[in-house]
C-alpha cells in the first residue's frame, strides 16, 4: 500500500470521529448564548430603572374653555323678490351678484294684457259714470212730478188726480231713485275694477325692496310666471354681507355652558389658517335631531368687512365659555398616563373613584413612579385644571415613556 494513501485515510478517518463532538460543543455555545440574553432582558425589565419616563411641568397659567360647534353662514337679512301677477317675462335687469338700490328696476312683464284690461276699465268707469248722470236726471223729474201731484191733490181736497196717478207717480219715483243706486253701484265697481287692474300694471315691473346684493335670480326673459296660490320667487336678495350671522350647532351636552353675548371663533375650508371672530346673539329653544343626536342652535353674529365670508360656508367654530386666570394645570396626557409596572400588575394601585372629578396623577419620588390624587377641573383640550392637590407648580408629572 502506497504510504501517502495511508496518510490521506488516517486523516479523514480522524476528521469523522471528531465531527459529533464539534456539534456538541456549538449547541452548548448556543444555549449559553441564550441564557445570557434572557437574563440581561428580564434583568432589564425588572428593574425600575432601566424605564425612561417623559414628563412635563405643572404650571399656573390663564385656561380658556371652549364647546366646539358646527353650523353654515347666511346673511343676517335675506329678502326673496317676488311677483303678484302672472305673465310673461320681457327683460330682466340684474344679475347675479349685482348691487341694486331700493327703487331699482329688476326685471318686466309684458304689459300688452295688462294694458288691455286697464283702457277696458276705464271704458266702463266712463260708462257708469254717465249712467249716473242719467240716472241722476230721470230722478229729478220723478221727484218734480211727485211733488206737482201731491201738491194738486191737496190743492182740491183729494178730487184730482186720482188715488191711482198717485200710487203711479210714487212708484215712478222709488224705480228712479233704485236706478240712480244702481248705477252709483255700478260705477263704484268699475272704479275698483279699474283701481286693481291700475294695481296689476305697476306690480308688471320688479323693483328692488331694499338696498343690497343679488344672490339668485331666478328667472329668463321669455318665462311665463303664475302667481295663483303662492307668490313665484325671482330673485333672492341679501341686504347687507358686510354683516353676517353662522348657525351652529351646540350639542345638548354642552349647551349648559353656552349662554348669549359669549364671544365665538371660527374658521372656514376657504381659509383654513385665518381665525374668524364673532359674539351669540341668540340661543334657540327649539332642538334639532340628526342622527339621532340632540342639538340647539345657536345664532352667532359676524363682522364681515372684507367680504372673505359668503353664504352657506361650513364653519367650525368654538365657543369661548370660560377664562380661568393664573390656575394650577396639568397635561392632560398626565391624567391618562399609568407607569408600564403598574400596568403589568393590573394597575391596581389606581383604584377608581366613584367621584369623576378625582384624577390620579404620577411623579418620580427616589426614581419610582407614586401616584397622586388630583381634583380636576375645567379644561380647555391640552390643559386641566386641578382644584385640590399636594401638587405645587415646578413639579414634574409623568406623561408617558421613551426608549432608553
Amino acid at each position: 500500500m502506497n504510504p501517502t494513501t495511508d496518510t490521506i485515510q488516517q486523516t479523514l478517518g480522524s476528521a469523522k470521529n471528531s465531527g459529533p463532538s464539534r456539534k456538541k460543543y456549538l449547541w452548548l455555545i448556543l444555549i449559553l448564548l441564550l441564557l445570557i440574553a434572557g437574563g440581561w432582558y428580564f434583568l432589564k425589565k425588572g428593574s425600575g430603572e432601566e424605564i425612561v419616563y417623559q414628563s412635563a411641568p405643572v404650571e399656573r397659567k390663564t385656561l380658556t374653555t371652549t364647546v366646539s360647534a358646527t353650523g353654515n353662514l347666511e346673511p343676517t337679512n335675506t329678502v326673496e323678490v317676488g311677483i303678484e301677477v302672472s305673465g310673461t317675462i320681457e327683460a330682466v335687469f340684474v344679475d347675479y351678484n349685482d348691487q341694486v338700490k331700493t327703487g331699482q328696476l329688476m326685471a318686466r312683464l309684458d304689459t300688452t294684457r295688462l294694458v288691455s284690461a286697464l283702457e277696458s276699465s276705464k271704458a266702463a268707469l266712463a260708462r257708469f259714470t254717465a249712467n249716473i248722470a242719467e240716472a241722476k236726471a230721470s230722478l229729478t223729474y220723478a221727484q218734480n212730478e211727485s211733488d206737482r201731484v201731491r201738491a194738486m191733490y191737496a190743492a182740491t181736497n183729494g178730487n184730482y188726480p186720482s188715488k191711482q196717478e198717485m200710487d203711479n207717480t210714487q212708484a215712478s219715483l222709488a224705480k228712479a231713485k233704485a236706478q240712480y243706486d244702481a248705477a252709483l253701484a255700478q260705477a263704484k265697481q268699475a272704479s275698483d275694477e279699474l283701481a286693481t287692474n291700475q294695481y296689476n300694471l305697476n306690480k308688471a315691473v320688479v323693483v328692488s325692496p331694499v338696498n343690497g346684493i343679488v344672490l339668485e335670480r331666478k328667472i329668463e326673459p321669455g318665462q311665463t310666471v303664475v302667481a295663483s296660490m303662492q307668490t313665484p320667487v325671482l330673485f333672492t336678495m341679501a341686504e347687507d354681507l358686510t354683516q353676517m350671522k353662522a348657525i351652529v350647532s351646540v350639542d345638548e351636552a354642552d349647551i349648559g355652558e353656552v349662554r348669549e353675548n359669549q364671544k365665538v371663533e371660527f374658521t372656514v375650508d376657504a381659509y383654513p389658517n385665518k381665525k374668524f371672530h364673532g359674539v351669540i346673539t341668540q340661543l334657540r329653544l327649539n332642538s334639532q335631531i340628526v342622527n339621532g343626536v340632540v342639538t340647539y342652535d345657536a345664532v352667532v353674529r359676524v363682522d364681515n368687512p372684507e367680504l372673505l365670508l359668503r353664504p352657506g360656508m361650513t364653519v367650525s367654530a368654538h365657543i369661548i365659555t370660560g377664562i380661568l386666570e393664573d390656575v394650577l394645570s396639568v397635561p392632560n396626557a398626565a391624567l391618562r398616563f399609568t407607569p408600564p409596572i403598574e400596568q403589568e400588575n393590573g394597575g391596581k394601585k389606581a383604584k377608581k373613584n366613584s367621584d369623576a372629578t378625582m384624577r390620579h396623577v404620577w411623579v418620580l419620588r427616589e426614581n419610582k413612579p407614586v401616584q397622586i390624587t388630583v381634583e380636576a377641573g375645567k379644561s380647555d383640550g391640552t390643559s386641566t385644571v386641578v382644584i385640590t392637590t399636594e401638587l405645587a407648580a415646578g413639579d414634574a408629572v409623568l406623561t408617558g415613556t421613551k426608549e432608553p
